[in-house]
């Protein structure tokens, strides 16, 4: 899938602040976001606006970002305030509700606060004027100090993908493993199609080289590394690059 994901206000504008400081924070979840969803091998694009010296030109500045490219979805990460508790997600159809709705609950499990469910959003600038569909998160009340007491970025971010992604994720980057050496053939690609060999085990990293569909070599594996959901593969002494990895889903062993 490809995602839209943007944190609100900036240093200009600021949010609301009192236990917790809704800029600092969101950006703590924004980027962290933004990295579990690559890991689980998804194109996400940084739609955040650190220079609009105005409210107005901060919310466009992020609209027309977000409306620069062709996604799924886009995810504004908010924090609340004003005397309330606990989580909830601004959408305005059915199709972004089922979203909003398994975040709610992943926060509120996750980081122990209210659930305060899906709200009405229809009349938020941002959510009215992207093209692609969009929801809002107010992750916690920057002025309750249960919320505050119970917040950590991490642990928001994590649920907010498994809300998304519906489904449980790990938050490691890399998992290492290294034993005995053995050969591959390429596999599982349609005709016409390559199999990129990447810089790092990583969908989104530098491609060293393209493998053809119908490759009839056989490359030594030499270390794994799992990725998300994606297990990659270290190809011995490949190309002129000191690693090359490629995604082992799209082969087989021989």
């Amino acid at each position: 899938m490809k995602f839209n994901v943007h944190g609100g206000h900036n240093k200009i504008v600021q949010g609301a602040s009192k236990f917790l400081n809704e800029v600092t924070e969101d950006r703590k979840v924004k980027n962290e976001v933004i990295r579990l969803l690559k890991l689980q091998g998804h194109t996400v694009y940084d739609c955040t606006d650190d220079v609009g010296k105005t409210q107005n030109d901060n919310l466009k500045n992020i609209v027309k970002k977000c409306n620069s490219h062709g996604v799924d979805l886009d995810v504004s990460i908010h924090l609340n305030s004003d005397g309330g508790e606990g989580v909830e997600v601004y959408t305005y159809d059915n199709g972004t509700k089922v979203y909003a709705t398994r975040i709610c609950d992943k926060i509120s499990k996750s980081l122990d606060i209210k659930n305060r469910g899906v709200k009405n959003g229809s009349g938020l600038y941002v959510l009215k004027n992207t093209r692609a569909q969009a929801l809002l998160i107010e992750c916690c009340f920057v002025d309750s100090k249960n919320d505050s007491s119970k917040w950590d970025a991490k642990k928001c971010a994590k649920a907010i993908v498994e809300g998304i992604l519906n489904k449980s994720i790990s938050t490691s980057t890399t998992t290492p493993s290294i034993g005995a050496s053995y050969l591959v053939k390429v596999a599982n690609v349609s005709k016409g199609d390559t199999l990129n060999v990447r810089v790092e085990p990583n969908p989104n990293s530098k491609i060293a080289e393209k493998l053809k569909y119908n490759d009839p070599n056989k490359y030594t594996i030499v270390e794994t590394k799992k990725v998300g959901s994606q297990t990659w593969g270290l190809l011995k002494g490949y190309s002129k690059y000191r690693n090359g990895w490629i995604n082992l889903y799209y082969t087989k062993k021989v």
